[in-house]
């Protein structure tokens, strides 16, 4: 009785609420995702009050997804769509909350690993939805629907001025998504931080739990059928064996035993990467067309928005919401403004990740985490645009919070009290949260 009130009384506390509305932003509907993310950064506010602390904090990513927001605001003097520009930016702003939220209340290195774990388990569950999905599907010839929420986003979505493309009658999962892409997508953003944790992470109890998750959020990726997803999977992988290359017979034993229990229908389906189907060709006519739109606009692009996308791709006569490349869906959108902010924050992302790399034992496999992170994101970015959704953008600012509590942390990188980045106030707040203005700073040895 005592453990469960003390479990109860844990659950209550802000910053344990805010960091599980976080984390189960893939586990609900698209339109769900804002009201979590609002509710999360209420959560953090709390936990300042009670905590005592200074205010929301800001990162260095942090500051340039800032810098990127401020540039899709600029997209609406110049936008064919403003309404799309317009709500592009509405989704950026809302779920830009969710890494103020996890920067705030992720102040020292239990709360970052507790993050870690729930973040791996809401990830297994999604996984495990959609494994589920395919099993009745195909052991049972059970005629479910392929979309967990579908019972209410064919209502929400009547309602909603939102367009959606109509996903073919495939056997391809969704889980709590309702694309198999999308859903592949956010598998691949969290596996990181799953495989993380299986393994590193400090609550031993749970590895093996999390490596059942890890098998669930893989499954799901299978099953998915999407061969991008796929080929980000193994990006993961090799991070991983590089990083552990002196248990490589081990792993490869592994990987070998894991591709036994992998479906053939999976394995036939990765083995057509290097075939020409339809679904490639549209993407070659796509990536062909994406190169005449940027000559349109090579340093502006025409304005963020999924609408501007479509109706230049409509106008030659394909059917597909963006450029199938996030480089190229960035340039389309921002020009080569919006390649050159996201080069920026990759370049800082890449600096921490390494330098959490050779700092010492336990900052090694945080690093590695972030860099499996990146490979893969980029690498399912080279076939689709994992920055379409809410729930995606989401999910990608959650993983660039982490990249900036890891930075605080293991690095001593400074984070910026947000009140004080929006009134260009040069004062930072260290790892213990102590103030510290830039005559402070550089006066420190």
């Amino acid at each position: 009785m005592t453990d469960i009130r003390g479990f109860s009384n844990k659950m209550k506390q802000p910053w344990v609420i805010s960091i599980l509305l976080v984390a189960c932003i893939p586990l609900f509907p698209e339109y769900f995702a804002p009201i979590l993310s609002a509710g999360a950064l209420m959560a953090a506010y709390y936990d300042i009050g009670s905590a005592g602390r200074l205010g929301f904090q800001v990162g260095a990513v942090g500051k340039i997804m800032l810098i990127y927001i401020a540039y899709i605001a600029l997209g609406l003097l110049y936008s064919p769509s403003f309404s799309s520009t317009l709500a592009t930016l509405g989704m950026w702003f809302v779920m830009f909350m969710v890494y103020l939220s996890l920067t705030t209340v992720l102040s020292n290195p239990r709360r970052f690993d507790t993050a870690l774990l729930i973040i791996s388990l809401i990830s297994g569950v999604v996984g495990l939805i959609g494994c589920v999905q395919y099993m009745l599907r195909v052991s049972l010839g059970i005629n479910i629907s392929l979309e967990f929420w579908s019972f209410i986003d064919n209502t929400i979505f009547r309602i909603l001025p939102i367009e959606l493309k109509p996903m073919p009658p495939v056997l391809r999962v969704s889980s709590t998504f309702n694309n198999s892409n999308i859903f592949s997508e956010s598998m691949v953003m969290t596996l990181p931080v799953v495989a993380y944790y299986s393994f590193y992470g400090k609550r031993e109890k749970y590895h093996l739990l999390c490596r059942f998750c890890l098998m669930t959020t893989a499954g799901g990726i299978a099953f998915s059928f999407s061969r991008g997803s796929y080929l980000a999977l193994l990006a993961i992988a090799l991070v991983f064996c590089v990083a552990n290359i002196r248990k490589i017979v081990l792993m490869i034993v592994t990987l070998i035993s894991g591709l036994l229990l992998v479906p053939q229908s999976v394995m036939a389906r990765f083995f057509t990467i290097t075939e020409t189907d339809g679904s490639i060709n549209e993407r070659f006519s796509i990536w062909n067309y994406s190169f005449s739109f940027i000559k349109s606009n090579p340093l502006f692009g025409v304005g963020a928005g999924i609408s501007n996308s479509w109706n230049l791709l409509l106008q030659k006569g394909i059917n597909a919401p963006h450029m199938h490349n996030l480089v190229l869906q960035l340039i389309v959108e921002g020009g080569i403004i919006a390649v050159v902010i996201y080069g920026a924050m990759c370049y800082v992302f890449v600096r921490n990740g390494v330098s959490m790399l050779i700092q010492s034992k336990e900052t090694r496999m945080v690093g590695v985490m972030l860099m499996a992170f990146l490979l893969g994101f980029i690498t399912n970015g080279l076939f689709d645009f994992p920055l379409m959704t809410p729930k995606l953008v989401g999910m990608f600012l959650m993983l660039m919070a982490v990249a900036d509590v890891a930075s605080k942390l293991y690095l001593g990188r400074q984070t910026t009290i947000l009140a004080e980045v929006l009134s260009f106030q040069r004062q930072a707040v260290d790892a213990k949260g102590e103030h510290l203005t830039y005559s402070k700073i550089n006066n420190q040895k």
